[in-house]
């Protein structure tokens, strides 16, 4: 026979996620515009067009907090995209500068990212920029990060890269421990992150922008884009951007000296 009631019994739920316990003050980045258009909320900063070939573009410059640093230059920048083909880049508006907050430093480092369209508004809602744009991220003096040993191919050979920028790369154990310098990031994030991000733009514009342009159906584009393994896409970054980096290379325009913040002649 079943038993009746016991108000004693405890309820297995109680106090678990199953339940929402921990849910209002998970440790994750927030991204109020996951679902729609990626939002950034931006500190104080500085911001100007400068010219970029033919084009402009619209450079936003967070204030960094004490111990951090911008890799690159404003100037860095524009002298390398204005090596690599326009028609690749065109309608990249904003190139973002940014102070990752301590939450995202810690569970979302990252070099750089690409919106194909989003918005950077600051605490009280208004709109600095917004349309694709290319977001660097500044990185803390004496940053390292470890990665596990066990690593599939293609982390591997992130990890070969990593070491040519000149991170340096021990093994402890069980984990690798890269050491980040300022040089060293400067490599990373202006000669491969940049255009690895442009690879991916390239490939939008390819795959979305132009056949929209001569009129097929954009949302249908942007679902099928989407609808690609995340790999592939990533696979396609990094062609063209060991591409970029190879010829470039070999005629000598990278490395470069770093270059002021005004656009160089």
């Amino acid at each position: 026979m079943r038993p009746g009631f016991n108000p004693a019994r405890r309820n297995r739920n109680i106090g678990t996620a199953s339940q929402g316990h921990g849910q209002d003050n998970r440790m994750v980045v927030p991204n109020p515009g996951r679902l729609i258009s990626p939002i950034e909320r931006i500190g104080a900063h500085v911001a100007a067009q400068w010219r970029v070939g033919s084009g402009e573009i619209r450079f936003v410059v967070e204030e960094l907090r004490a111990n951090w640093l911008h890799p690159c230059t404003i100037g860095d920048v524009i002298r390398l995209l204005e090596r690599i083909p326009q028609s690749d880049w065109a309608g990249i508006r904003t190139i973002v500068f940014r102070q990752p907050s301590r939450k995202q430093s810690l569970l979302n480092p990252s070099w750089g990212r690409l919106f194909y369209f989003g918005e950077i508004v600051t605490a009280r809602g208004r709109v600095v920029a917004d349309g694709p744009m290319l977001l660097l991220d500044a990185i803390e003096q004496g940053h390292h990060f470890t990665w596990p040993t066990g690593l599939a191919l293609d982390d591997q050979a992130e990890l070969a890269r990593l070491e040519a920028d000149g991170h340096g790369v021990e093994r402890s154990g069980n984990r690798y421990i890269i050491r980040v310098t300022p040089e060293s990031a400067r490599a990373t994030q202006l000669y491969r992150t940049v255009p690895h991000e442009v690879g991916h733009w390239f490939d939008w514009l390819e795959k979305v922008e132009t056949p929209a342009a001569q009129g097929e159906d954009f949302s249908m584009l942007r679902d099928r884009y989407f609808a690609r393994p995340r790999g592939e896409r990533e696979a396609f970054a990094h062609r063209y951007a060991d591409g970029v980096h190879a010829s470039l290379t070999a005629t000598g325009a990278i490395p470069f000296e770093p270059q002021n913040w005004a656009a160089p002649d």
